[in-house]
């Protein structure tokens, strides 16, 4: 399976981009202190200019899905070269709105992560500023070649059918941060910023709570029982 991914080659190839990965790295800047390890890997050129520095994760591999400048592999984010359960981070930079295969994306990210794992995940929101202009023609073809928008609720129900447990998550407008939609139900009231970023973490256990089976009462009565009662 190929990605046949359409990423940018930089944040200044999309509108107001200088601006979001700012707001993006003030985010990351944030969680990166509770972050730790040996391996990160950042897929393509949006997650490469993105750092990690605070965190005390040792090393940064770049991954890149076309020939580029600055990469470290080249190979395809539904097949990566690497070992399963290698990488402590991975940080995917609208890695998913370029891809033909965004839920097989995920799916390998969970793969190569090792337990208790961390990944950076930052999209597009359909609900936001970005996401509507598409609905006029004269916007549209203003906008980055997305393969599609996919909703923050819809990929947090990825994440949690993987395994991840999603720890933080933000959304980001061109005016700024909308620190207010963090802890409102994302499937009754999304957000209207342009951007989210959320920060989640492999888990080895079910997150699904199993229900409890309650032992039957056994109603059958004994043939001895039985007789006795006769």
């Amino acid at each position: 399976m190929n990605t046949a991914s359409t990423a940018p080659d930089g944040w200044r190839s999309l509108p107001r981009g200088e601006f979001i990965a700012t707001r993006i790295q003030q985010r990351l800047d944030d969680w990166a202190p509770g972050l730790f390890g040996f391996n990160l890997l950042k897929v393509d050129a949006l997650s490469a200019a993105l750092s990690l520095e605070r965190s005390r994760i040792r090393q940064a591999v770049v991954m890149a899905q076309q020939p580029a400048a600055g990469m470290d592999v080249l190979g395809d984010a539904t097949a990566m070269p690497f070992a399963p359960g290698s990488l402590d981070a991975c940080l995917l930079a609208h890695v998913l709105d370029y891809s033909l295969h965004p839920h097989a994306v995920l799916r390998e990210t969970e793969v190569v992560l090792r337990d208790d794992g961390w990944l950076l995940l930052t999209g597009f929101n359909p609900w936001g500023s970005a996401g509507l202009a598409r609905l006029w023609p004269g916007w549209r073809r203003r906008l980055p070649p997305w393969r599609q928008m996919l909703a923050p609720g819809r990929v947090e129900d990825w994440l949690k059918l993987l395994g991840f447990e999603v720890i933080e998550r933000d959304y980001i407008g061109f005016s700024g941060r909308w620190p207010g939609w963090d802890h409102r139900p994302h499937q009754l009231c999304p957000s209207p910023a342009a951007v989210y970023v959320l920060l989640a973490r492999k888990r080895r256990f079910p997150l699904t709570p199993v229900r409890e089976r309650r032992p039957v009462a056994n109603t059958l009565v004994q043939p001895e029982m039985a007789r006795q009662r006769e």
